[in-house]
């Protein structure tokens, strides 16, 4: 089973995500967090024990699967991607 993230931006810089795996929820962080590289990590932080991957929407976009070892490792990297993949005009393939 591959549970999904959702992110949300909530303000400028300001995000919450919610984890699902299958239909229940497997955690949720409303309380915003400063930045998206802050929100992967304790997205990754959550799952890391749990899931080797999971996929990621941010703002009702899916932008793929990623490993959670990634989003612990390397989430400066990862939510420059996630943000060029987002971005408004851009397809998805």
């Amino acid at each position: 089973m591959l549970p999904h993230l959702e992110i949300r931006r909530v303000g400028r810089d300001f995000y919450i995500y919610s984890v699902r795996a299958g239909r229940a929820n497997a955690g949720r962080c409303e309380d915003p967090i400063d930045s998206l590289e802050r929100c992967l990590n304790d997205a990754g932080d959550s799952l890391g024990h749990y899931f080797p991957s999971v996929s990621v929407s941010l703002d009702g976009q899916d932008l793929g699967s990623y490993s959670v070892r990634r989003l612990q490792q390397n989430p400066v990297g990862l939510a420059a991607e996630l943000l060029v993949k987002a971005a408004p005009g851009r397809t998805l393939s």
